[in-house]
């Protein structure tokens, strides 16, 4: 017995779909497929997006780049987040690739090899992390002049939190620094900016988790469905404890359920005494701890015995399981194991 994992590729194109509608008209709206689409497969996700009209694909690495083109036709842009090295210098070459450029020395070293290619350039629009500060802007004026720039782009730092007054100053930041570059396409806003309304979505958008259901809005699916099977079940009398360290002890006789799945599998060792599994919408909590392989369930409640229990479907989404985590939906879903069984719906 074997946990499974259901990708709904409809609903990816659906939530696609529903993103490029509610952006501005003259906006293209990219998809993230970083991380092996999310865990969910870039082989499958990636041409179901092209299929949807994305023409727009970011990774986070030239690996992924060249495993993405394997699956994706011609007619597509492939932007690498994390920059150019001189390693990068065939597959740039070979498979159009287009190199995000963060640093001064990025792009001496681009320009050395690829004067002539496309070429996407990331200002630090107040996140520090990866892109060009403003002193070096001026100081890389002639040579940033001097590129085959294909897109500019900045990261929101607080992009979820729709009241936070960093969003319009990086904005303000953004459009100040790129002011004297009008004819190059620019983009600001991954999947929480594009909520912030249109002024945020300039050229182009880049969802990445939105396109997965990992964000709370009416207009975007759930896309997975995770079942785990049960193992075992037996009788427990009051006073006994459950799994390493016996941290649940049993008050009253409890009727349990130990499920192939654990912190192996991405179900997190902090869901350990405060997470559930679902039957038919019925919550089944998780007593003890999370362990590698295995956690262990209440099912006292249920009238019947199940084969297998839900952590992820309509009862219980990977928002509500981030929340049981404390984590994010990011998190979860690029935790979830490579020991699922593995389908694609529709």
């Amino acid at each position: 017995m074997i946990a499974t994992l259901e990708i709904n590729l409809d609903n990816i194109k659906k939530n696609w779909l529903y993103l490029n509608k509610i952006s501005s008209e003259k906006t293209q709206t990219g998809v993230v497929l970083k991380a092996n689409a999310y865990g969910l497969g870039v082989s499958k996700v990636g041409p179901t997006l092209w299929e949807a009209g994305a023409r727009n694909f970011f990774v986070a690495t030239i690996e992924e780049a060249i495993e993405l083109n394997r699956y994706i036709p011609k007619n597509r842009k492939i932007y690498v987040l994390n920059g150019y090295s001189e390693r990068h210098k065939r597959a740039v070459d070979n498979f159009s690739i287009i190199p995000v450029l963060n640093s001064p020395k990025q792009l001496s070293s681009f320009l050395n090899f690829h004067s002539q290619k496309k070429a996407c350039l990331q200002i630090d629009v107040g996140m520090n992390r990866l892109g060009f500060q403003e002193r070096e802007l001026r100081e890389c004026q002639q040579k940033i002049k001097s590129l085959n720039l294909d897109l500019i782009i900045g990261h929101l730092s607080c992009a979820d939190d729709t009241n936070s007054p960093s969003n319009k100053l990086a904005l303000q930041y953004f459009r100040a620094k790129t002011a004297n570059l009008p004819r190059i396409k620019k983009s600001i806003s991954a999947s929480h900016g594009i909520f912030l309304g249109k002024s945020y979505n300039l050229d182009v958008t880049r969802p990445g988790i939105a396109l997965y259901g990992g964000i709370r809005n009416q207009g975007l699916l759930e896309v997975i469905t995770v079942q785990l099977p049960v193992l075992q079940t037996h009788e427990m009398n009051p006073g006994e404890g459950v799994g390493y360290g016996l941290t649940y002890t049993t008050k009253t006789k409890k009727r349990v359920a130990t499920l192939f799945g654990g912190y192996a599998d991405g179900i997190m060792r902090n869901l350990s005494q405060k997470g559930f599994v679902h039957y038919n919408g019925e919550p089944c909590p998780i007593l003890g701890r999370v362990s590698m392989d295995l956690i262990t369930v209440d099912i006292s409640h249920l009238k019947t015995t199940p084969e297998k229990l839900t952590l992820l479907g309509k009862s219980q989404t990977i928002n509500d399981l981030a929340d049981q985590a404390e984590t994010i939906t990011h998190e979860i879903l690029t935790s979830l194991g490579t020991r699922f069984s593995k389908s694609y719906k529709n």
